[in-house]
């Protein structure tokens, strides 16, 4: 597999990298900033998950307006996640199953013989949503990895723990 592009303007990364990366800038530094308010149509916790990663995008200053569809994409797989996790919490990882033991006369001879488990279909969503989240995270620059490189290109004005707002946003405490 091959090695994703670095996005970099550190002096100490190879000059090919550093000049890529300008070429990037430059090319997009037409383009209209990443809006401010969240899209209409993103639910109540992506909204929150929206103005919680927003302020690092604004930073990295590669991610523009559009770029929207892939931010409200991430947005809505938190979204998704926290019902998921919601559900799991709710109902369980699985279930017992029983159904009744039946004579060849019809008459029921166990109502209630165990005959496994069966998984709760949330947790599918949770992995699909997690792995999701990962993919759209580091093509925004919001995982540890991609975030070394592209949260270096903004200026050094820190106002906050943005990744901590992310966290926050992920485990459900903008509730």
């Amino acid at each position: 597999m091959a090695r994703k592009n670095k996005i970099t303007d550190d002096p100490t990364d190879e000059k090919y990298q550093r000049e890529r990366t300008k070429k990037l800038k430059e090319s997009t530094d037409t383009w209209e900033s990443l809006q401010k308010d969240p899209p209409w149509y993103l639910s109540r916790i992506a909204k929150n998950a929206y103005r919680a990663i927003l302020p690092a995008l604004l930073k990295s200053e590669i991610v523009k307006q559009p770029d929207l569809t892939v931010v409200a994409s991430l947005c809505v797989q938190v979204d998704i996640f926290r019902q998921a996790y919601r559900e799991i919490r709710k109902h369980g990882i699985q279930s017992a199953i029983y159904k009744p033991i039946i004579s060849p006369n019809g008459d029921i001879i166990d109502p209630h013989c165990f005959v496994g488990y069966k998984k709760n279909p949330a947790v599918t969503t949770l992995s699909d949503s997690t792995a999701k989240i990962k993919q759209l995270s580091a093509e925004l620059g919001l995982t540890p990895q991609s975030r070394v490189t592209l949260l270096n290109l903004g200026d050094d004005d820190d106002s906050g723990d943005v990744m901590a707002d992310i966290a926050k946003v992920i485990n459900g405490d903008d509730e």
